[in-house]
């Protein structure tokens, strides 16, 4: 007998409208939390107009002259945003053959070179990883008029979706709906778990954290010589909470790991949004939902462009104190392992000690994939301890 193929579910978000229909909603959704970490959803209240708006801009943005495109790079930006020519970023130590745009919430920035004040809540923005928050790298308006307020539109449509998508999966794990929201809108929750080992345990006061910086890439992958090549390799998402995908078109490229260590193809669904739990939500609940390895393939016929956003977390927050709000029974529901796949086993980390701190961990990613970067803005040491 053959294996049964497995399949990212599709959840109609309109379902919730619905008491019935909104229960089988959340059972898809446990599902795809705890045995696949991919699905894709629909009907999710983003205007396509928002969506075509950037969208329909992102071929003018990469055509911009190669003089024009030096000016944005992500060298000139301490924040890690900007451009990233084709093949300078890295995954696995190997060059992704795309070329991309970093964007990310507009915030001031509050990093100190030095440790010479402190906040009421003690924090001190002296500590490196504070240099992520900062303004964006904006192209000319005249070069492309429109495209910043396109961005900052769908940029904000897809925060308040993230928002949203939140709320149902803590009505999945079975805790009170906008138990989450202090980490992502300043609204102050208490510690529902029952165990005193995720206690808040650091100095910082969970009701005090500092809004997040969501951040979103306009990526091109160009047809690749030979047509094979790697579009970006296999990873986790290490720079959110949550992932919503935008694929433009129908050329495939994108796959997930399964379980058995296949490659399962998640081809572009017209009016949908591929999601996808990040490293930190994984750690969160020890396990209990996946933070899918996935990959692109770069494409043999023709260029191909996505948008992925990364809903953030407070930098100053830790994973123990995320976990701290996640029930026990939630966090018992990670299922036994087999033997780590060779790719699984040659990922970084994300329980190691060291990275408890988002803030830490963030950076670490960075520094990683854009080491020229960190040797610019930040130093030779930092680097390498970050990419140890």
């Amino acid at each position: 007998m053959g294996t049964t193929r497995t399949t990212i579910p599709i959840l109609d978000l309109k379902a919730a409208e619905d008491a019935e229909r909104r229960e089988v909603l959340l059972n898809q959704l446990r599902y795809a939390l705890f045995n696949i970490g991919f699905l894709y959803i629909t009907n999710h209240g983003v205007p396509e107009e928002t969506i075509s708006n950037w969208a329909n801009r992102a071929p003018a943005l990469f055509d911009l002259s190669a003089s024009a495109k030096s000016k944005l790079s992500k060298i000139n930006s301490s924040h890690f945003l900007g451009y990233s020519g084709y093949a300078e970023e890295i995954t696995q130590g190997k060059r992704d053959l795309r070329e991309q745009f970093d964007f990310a919430t507009e915030l001031p920035i509050i990093y100190r070179e030095a440790k010479v004040e402190q906040d009421s809540s003690g924090r001190d923005f002296s500590k490196p990883y504070w240099r992520l928050r900062g303004p964006n790298q904006w192209p000319n308006e005249e070069e492309l008029p429109g495209f910043k307020t396109a961005v900052l539109t769908y940029h904000e449509a897809l925060s308040d979706l993230s928002y949203k998508f939140v709320h149902l999966v803590e009505e999945a794990f079975g805790i009170p709906v906008g138990t989450l929201d202090t980490f992502f809108q300043g609204q102050a929750k208490k510690p529902v778990a029952d165990s005193p080992s995720h206690s808040m345990s650091t100095s910082n006061s969970i009701e005090s954290l500092l809004c997040p910086q969501h951040r979103l890439k306009l990526i091109k992958y160009p047809v690749a010589c030979g047509g094979e090549g790697q579009g970006v390799g296999a990873h986790k998402d290490s720079s959110g909470w949550l992932t919503f995908l935008y694929q433009f078109g129908t050329e495939q490229g994108l796959e997930v790991l399964d379980k058995d260590g296949s490659w399962i193809p998640a081809n572009p669904v017209a009016g949908s949004f591929v999601v996808n739990f990040g490293n930190a939500f994984e750690a969160a609940t020890e396990g209990a939902v996946r933070a899918t390895i996935h990959r692109v393939k770069a494409p043999a016929e023709r260029d191909q462009y996505s948008i992925p956003f990364f809903m953030g977390l407070p930098l100053d927050l830790t994973v123990s104190e995320i976990k701290s709000l996640i029930p026990v029974e939630v966090r018992s529901l990670r299922q036994k392992e087999d033997e780590k796949s060779p790719i699984e086993a040659a990922l970084p980390g994300f329980l190691d000690p060291r990275w408890d701190s988002l803030g830490e961990s963030v950076l670490r990613k960075w520094m990683r994939s854009h080491q020229d970067v960190g040797l610019k803005w930040y130093s030779l040491e930092a680097v390498n301890y970050y990419t140890q």
